[in-house]
């Protein structure tokens, strides 16, 4: 009897067991975790499927939501410019995107400013959310011109984010969406007293949020980026350098991917994380339950093991899962611009990289595709030579069919072709200038047409630049030298006819040097149009073999007498006086 009952209530305990198991494991498979996710995306422009594409974006964003209670969604800066469709729609397309995928933030980027200030507060109004920024602000008073910072409530938790633009705007967008009627630049960025100003006004809003709005958490959407050619007060780094309190910077405006922590004003460790450009990467922060957060970047979307509502795309020769009513979606705003987008003006048979590899090596050296734009801005300029900022080149010319779809992302930015007439020594100035940065990238890199020169990088640049980073004047030994003007030697005192894009002739990217002139000859021609015409019409619709490898218009060179080889010459001859002193 008591064997028989002892059998029997093992057997009920050993059930039990496996009821309680198998319904916990029941619960397990059916909750979701209190993680709070924030994906963050940056300098996206317009790259709407280049890469994961925003339908890629869509379909982990609903992956994640079954597994988390609380997932986010924000933006760096600089989404509504870069590419066909944003320009064909002044913004407006991206914005219907954005509110699509329901973006919880977004921050102001320079890019934010190009198709001028009221057609960014309309964009601003019809964003779901509105735009946020606290050093875009009145340069009178200070008042910001956006809300400075927004505090999202995710369950329990109270989230404060604060929008950054930066400083760089001013020489990083088109000044006539800054000045009025008058040409008075009414607005300003923070950028004064050394950062100080910046870093005054941030840490008055981590306070306020701190101790009067009672946040758990303060996270920083910047679009300062760092690796690029801002002075470092303005970089992210520095920023947060001069900081308290702050808990994570997503970050954005370099186009590069970086995922490290680094130290605030009180030695802490806070991630900074920036994920590239055009959707070539998703960044990912999690903030746990037990408070610790965690930072990674995706450059493609995983696919959850059950999930099903997906479809599969190939771009750039690889296999890529998207959410398919996005997909769609996507498909309908580029229709919607008609059969313009599809003319074919032109072919090639070889690839002509620009920016759309995530290289941006135009930045840095001479490249075919900036060689040919050059060619037609100075074509259709009938001037001596054209300078061509590399930052204008956004994408570009792969193997095949150019379609004018394919001109417009890879010049997005609806410059005209503008013509001065300056003395030679001036033009030594803006390649001097252009050239201020190397061996590092530079939107400002000097890309040229009519023209040749050497240049010797390890000579420190002689350029002095003003408080916004615009050229102001040369001190010391030049890098540039050699310089060539068709077969003849520049003549620092001859006049000469340069073409140079609306954006240059303002001082943006801080060419200051052209603003300071009368234009010679507005063309009125649009550098997109220039181009189109000079593929179809001048080139026959083929690019010719020439421009398969660069034609040495820029030389990187040392100079044979530089001030470098001077030094070791003088200080070995001192080395040698010195060893046959003590010989004799």
């Amino acid at each position: 009897m008591n064997m028989a009952f002892r059998t029997y209530s093992y057997f009920i305990l050993f059930t039990l067991i496996l009821a309680i198991n198998f319904h916990r494991n029941l619960l397990e498979e059916g909750e979701k975790s209190d993680d709070i996710i924030i994906l963050h995306t940056n300098d996206v422009h317009c790259g709407i499927d280049d890469y994961i594409g925003y339908d890629g974006l869509m379909l982990y964003k609903k992956e994640l939501q079954t597994k988390y209670n609380h997932v986010l969604l924000v933006d760096a800066g600089d989404h509504i410019q870069g590419g066909a469709v944003g320009l064909l729609s002044k913004g407006k397309d991206i914005i219907d995107i954005m509110n699509k995928l329901e973006y919880d933030f977004s921050t102001l980027g320079n890019h934010e400013f190009d198709y001028k200030l009221e057609r960014l507060y309309n964009l601003s109004k019809e964003l779901n959310h509105e735009y946020v920024c606290a050093n875009f602000c009145f340069r009178k008073d200070k008042q910001p011109i956006f809300e400075p910072y927004r505090i999202i409530n995710v369950g329990n938790v109270n989230i404060g984010f604060i929008g950054l633009v930066t400083p760089q705007t001013l020489t990083k967008t088109y000044l006539h969406s800054l000045v009025d009627e008058n040409g008075t630049l009414i607005y300003d960025f923070l950028n004064g007293n050394k950062g100080n100003e910046l870093y005054e006004t941030v840490q008055k809003y981590i306070d306020r949020l701190k101790n009067d709005e009672n946040v758990d958490y303060i996270i920083i959407i910047s679009h300062f980026g760092y690796g690029g050619d801002a002075l470092k007060e303005y970089t992210s780094k520095g920023l947060l350098e001069n900081l308290s309190g702050v808990n994570a910077i997503i970050d954005g405006h370099t186009h590069l991917v970086y995922n490290s922590a680094w130290k605030d004003e009180d030695n802490k460790d806070v991630y900074i994380s920036q994920a590239g450009t055009r959707l070539s990467n998703i960044g990912k922060l999690t903030i746990k339950i037990d408070g610790t957060i965690t930072s990674e970047m995706f450059d493609e979307v995983p696919l959850f093991e059950g999930y099903k509502d997906y479809k599969t795309v190939t771009r750039n020769n690889k296999i890529r899962y998207v959410d398919p009513g996005m997909n769609q979606f996507l498909e309908d705003i580029k229709n919607s611009h008609g059969d313009q987008f599809k003319e074919v003006v032109g072919y090639t048979d070889f690839d002509l990289l620009g920016a759309g590899n995530g290289k941006e090596v135009m930045r840095l050296q001479e490249n075919m595709l900036c060689d040919l734009v050059a060619d037609s801005m100075r074509y259709y300029g009938n001037s001596d030579i054209a300078l061509l900022n590399a930052g204008t080149i956004r994408n570009d010319f792969l193997k095949g069919n150019i379609t004018y779809e394919k001109i417009l992302n890879v010049l997005p930015f609806s410059n005209r072709i503008m013509v001065f007439e300056i003395e030679g020594k001036e033009i030594l100035d803006a390649l001097e200038y252009g050239m201020r940065t190397l061996p590092d990238l530079s939107s400002r890199f000097s890309q040229v047409s009519g023209i040749k020169f050497k240049v010797d990088d390890s000579i420190p640049s002689p350029v002095v630049v003003n408080e916004i980073e615009s050229f102001d004047k040369v001190v010391g030994e030049r890098r540039v030298y050699d310089v060539y003007i068709g077969n003849e030697k520049l003549d620092e005192n001859k006049l000469y006819k340069v073409s140079v894009n609306d954006y240059m002739a303002e001082g943006g990217d801080g060419y200051s040097m052209f603003s300071k002139h009368n234009v010679t000859n507005d063309t009125t021609i649009m550098l997109d149009v220039a181009c189109k015409n000079y593929i179809k019409i001048v080139l026959n619709g083929s690019i010719p073999d020439e421009y398969k490898t660069v034609q040495g218009r820029i030389v990187k060179q040392k100079k044979k007498n530089s001030s470098n080889s001077s030094k070791f010459i003088k200080y070995f001859r001192g080395f040698a006086i010195f060893l046959l002193c003590l010989i004799f």
